[in-house]
């Protein structure tokens, strides 16, 4: 946390006499060593590895010109219980919305060079539906209808369904390049085990782009505070420096008693707006990957768990002290609210589709990633995506003959998305074009290139008793909810690990 004392108490001071009701940070054991007062490094370091010229329409897909699929239809099998789930696979016609127009060019594109059409079937498919979706996908699997040919699965609720063989192995599939950007190289390192993988992640499906778990922040606000103190978000975070402990101290310093009540109140402008710590909070999901935390860790290619250590409880300890004891939180039973619309908090935790919410907001906003557990963490930045998220899996139905369209055309609205729809969804949740604020647009970017996509968080909810879900609920003892279950979690993950085992075996010898 390099120089954010000596700034800090530079603002507080310059703030004093504006800051209703403002509180001084509360002092930590040994402040000269968690800030240390050196320089800033220069510009270019603060920028290494990112280009400003970059351009996504550069990367050059794999699949050969002049491939043409004439007359074939590709079809998906989605959730339709809402306009993301059933437009993220395919749009039929222009609707004027920047997203999903966004889309309908994708999919114009692919079957134009291909030769194909795109289409969907779906039915509801949300958490009160989801053992009927997966039902009705058994059966065309089962009966082998071919009905369709792909699905866009629920991520925690979809992946059981491996066990059972309703999946194809995409390695080495015809046409798929996993090498590629556009699909997402954690999921595809964590989740490929007996050399099949039968999920595909990335670019391809928005839903995962937009439930991707990130830090909203007023930039107004932010200004107001710190903006004499010299501290800018974009160097903070390019510097490495952007950590649970660095935002306590941030939030700390902003509270103003708004409504006069006396007391933190829902009418007050605070640091940060967070839920009850007794409040089943699912979006707390996303503080595992960003403190460094693996549910799971590949040892010889076999997953092990790795959750609890002394790590994790340090990380716990930290989100705790900053959601529930820092002077600057407001903790409010519905996680929904308008305190940050309303420009009465400077920082709060979302998906990016919280950025859907905000465009009546006055004030001007930016996105962070979720801080790291500390400075130089092992991995940098990373993040998560909300679990009702979608997969994109390859029905083990489907015949050998419609391999190379299936996997043409999954590969092509998978880079035209990286293309197109992904650079477009930072408009949606910004409010602003992705070319048009480079530092915002870098930020977004480290976010969606941090995501990581885990076996233990795919497999949690159904297969390994819900061990991904600790962090929800602050306020309890977690190495006590830990050890009540661990010799669950272990009995689980080998029932887990053997079931892919034998899907695997099944697979190969089809």
């Amino acid at each position: 946390m390099k120089r954010i004392l000596l700034v800090l108490l530079a603002a507080l001071l310059l703030l004093s006499c504006v800051a209703c009701g403002g509180t001084t940070p509360p002092e930590t054991e040994d402040e000269t060593a968690q800030h240390p007062t050196t320089n800033a490094p220069e510009t270019e370091e603060k920028t290494d590895g990112y280009d400003a010229t970059f351009d996504r329409t550069s990367v050059a897909d794999t699949v050969p010109d002049g491939l043409r699929f004439d007359g074939e239809t590709v079809t998906f099998f989605v959730r339709n219980n809402n306009e993301l789930w059933s437009y993220e696979m395919d749009v039929d016609t222009i609707l004027n919305n920047t997203l999903y127009d966004a889309i309908y060019y994708r999919n114009k594109s692919v079957e134009e060079r291909l030769g194909v059409t795109i289409t969907t079937i779906g039915q509801p498919g949300g958490f009160g539906e989801r053992f009927a979706w997966n039902d009705a996908l058994r059966t065309a699997v089962n009966t082998k209808t071919g009905d369709f040919d792909t699905a866009a699965i629920y991520l925690s609720q979809g992946t059981p369904l491996a066990l059972e063989n309703m999946y194809y192995n995409v390695v080495d599939f015809p046409y798929i390049d996993l090498d590629q950007p556009w699909w997402n190289q954690n999921l595809r390192k964590e989740l490929t085990l007996f050399n099949t993988l039968y999920y595909l992640g990335g670019d391809i499906a928005v839903s995962e782009t937009s439930n991707t778990f990130a830090m909203f922040y007023n930039k107004d606000l932010f200004e107001k505070y710190y903006g004499t103190a010299g501290i800018d978000m974009f160097d903070v975070v390019m510097n490495n420096e952007w950590t649970i402990d660095y935002m306590y101290e941030l939030v700390s310093g902003v509270y103003e008693d708004s409504d006069g009540s006396g007391g933190m109140s829902d009418g007050d402008l605070v640091g940060y707006i967070s839920c009850d710590p007794d409040y089943n909070d699912s979006i707390n999901d996303g503080w595992v990957a960003a403190c460094g935390i693996d549910i799971t860790t590949m040892v010889n290619g076999i997953p092990e768990l790795s959750f609890y250590s002394e790590r994790t409880v340090r990380a716990f300890e930290a989100v705790y002290r900053l959601q529930v004891e820092c002077a600057g939180t407001l903790s409010f039973r519905n996680p929904v609210n308008t305190t940050f619309v309303d420009g009465k908090s400077m920082f709060v935790r979302n998906f990016l589709n919280g950025g859907e919410t905000l465009r009546e907001m006055k004030d001007t906003y930016g996105v962070l990633p979720l801080p790291m557990l500390e400075e130089n963490q092992d991995g940098g930045y990373a993040t998560t995506i909300g679990n009702t998220a979608s997969l994109v899996v390859i029905l083990s139905s489907l015949p050998d003959a419609r391999r190379e369209v299936v996997g043409a055309t999954l590969e092509l609205m998978a880079a035209e998305s990286y293309k197109q729809v992904t650079p477009t969804y930072y408009e949606v949740a910004l409010k602003t074009k992705y070319a048009d604020s480079p530092d915002d647009a870098k930020i977004y970017d480290l976010i969606l290139n941090s995501v990581t996509i885990s076996f233990g968080y795919c497999y949690s909810t159904q297969n390994l008793n819900g061990i991904g879900s600790l962090f929800r609920v602050m306020e309890k003892d977690l190495a006590q909810a830990y050890d009540e279950n661990d010799e669950v979690y272990e009995q689980k993950l080998q029932e887990l690990i053997d079931g892919l085992d034998n899907a695997a075996f099944q697979s190969a010898m089809k």
